[in-house]
């Protein structure tokens, strides 16, 4: 249990530095990018949580891990489109 709080404690200057260097643009693109990434993962989890716990109380709506897998998918692929300016193709 020791260990989990050197982590904890560890973890919380390091997002601090990390907040500080996307508020002053000191992050290179692809840095940013990684950023972007984890923090889109996280929300989804969130939200796939606050929804399961939703889901409890009035069930009939739940998403099978293929289709949670397609939803983050093309949801990466359109923050990449947007990261490099590229339009998104509807083929």
């Amino acid at each position: 249990m020791e260990g989990l709080d050197n982590a904890d404690a560890s973890l919380i200057p390091f997002l601090r530095k990390l907040a500080d260097s996307i508020e002053n643009g000191q992050l290179l693109p692809r840095q940013l990018q990684h950023i972007g990434e984890f923090f889109m993962s996280y929300q989804f989890q969130e939200q796939a949580i606050r929804d399961g716990e939703e889901n409890t109380e009035s069930p009939g709506h739940s998403f099978s891990k293929s289709e949670l897998m397609k939803f983050i998918v093309m949801g990466w692929h359109i923050y990449s489109c947007i990261l490099t300016e590229t339009s998104i193709s509807t083929d």
